[in-house]
């Protein structure tokens, strides 16, 4: 009988698929005139804790240093390596290979911190992005910034697309453009809409027959029957919002902090024959919060 192989995980704040991941704990750093000391303890999902990642703060690269060679040494931390891609690349085809290893591994713990924070406060990450196509050596992502407020609307992520171009931390170099953190992976700030022409189009007219079959279009109606499994909740000839069912309650100012969640739903918000923002919340009633943001 054969043996399926395990499908790789996805990391996804560096783009690193690998064959497992890891976790750190007791992360410490140190600011030196140099540069930024740190070391944290190396989590192996099976094996517990294998060494400690390192950098002394002078430039050089992050390093690994094994409790037990024989147990998880550096030949297995590089036989971990030869089975990692980034961004459809081999990673050890690039320089310093296992330093972008280690450092991609740092970068999945702070950027997790940074999600759990961006969670409990209601706010929004953003970073730089170089695609691979612009660069030699494979994409670059910058570190990501928090924000204090959800930006669930198209129209205010392009005004803060034009707030952000004069932030120092946030410069934009050839061939960069800027990400957000849709909840559930990085997408283009100002990226394409999610729905094709013809599916606006057809938004747009049901919109318009609605308005014109039912009584006082311009009164608030609730659970309206739609396309697609939808339901409407407005006044169709102004401004409404599409539900993925007959609920309506839609909480895009807040994420969902939810262990489990047994169902999503989606949304979408529409003024004027035109769609502001869409994605998914939590179905449960008692949360009705933030899943993902197209």
């Amino acid at each position: 009988m054969s043996t399926a192989t395990p499908s790789p995980a996805h990391w996804t704040h560096s783009g690193v698929d690998a064959p497992h991941a890891f976790t750190v704990i007791d992360f410490d750093y140190l600011e030196l005139g140099c540069g930024l000391a740190y070391n944290a303890t190396l989590i192996h999902p099976d094996l517990d804790a294998v060494g400690r990642i390192a950098n002394d703060g002078s430039g050089g690269p992050t390093t690994f240093h094994p409790y037990d060679h024989t147990r998880f040494g550096h030949r297995h931390l590089d036989e971990f390596l030869a089975r990692c891609r980034r961004d459809g690349e081999p990673l050890d085809r690039y320089p310093d290979a296992r330093n972008n290893l280690l450092e991609a591994i740092l970068t999945e713990a702070d950027t997790e911190d940074l999600v759990q924070e961006m969670r409990a406060e209601g706010g929004f990450l953003v970073r730089t992005y170089i695609p691979s196509a612009a660069r030699r050596f494979g994409a670059r992502r910058g570190a990501p910034k928090l924000l204090s407020r959800i930006r669930a609307l198209r129209v205010e992520r392009e005004f803060l697309a034009g707030h952000l171009s004069s932030d120092p931390d946030l410069t934009l170099d050839d061939g960069a453009y800027l990400q957000m953190f849709s909840g559930e992976d990085w997408v283009r700030l100002l990226g394409p809409g999610p729905l094709p022409p013809e599916q606006l189009a057809a938004r747009t007219q049901r919109a318009g027959e609605l308005a014109a079959e039912i009584d006082r279009p311009d009164d608030y109606h609730a659970a309206v029957p739609f396309d697609d499994d939808l339901h409407l909740f407005g006044t169709p000839a102004k401004r409404f919002t599409l539900v993925g069912d007959s609920v309506g309650v839609v909480n895009d100012t807040t994420w969902c902090r939810c262990r489990r969640r047994k169902s999503v739903i989606a949304y979408e918000r529409w003024s004027n024959g035109d769609l502001e923002g869409s994605g998914t919340i939590h179905a449960a009633v008692r949360c009705r919060a933030l899943v993902r943001i197209d």
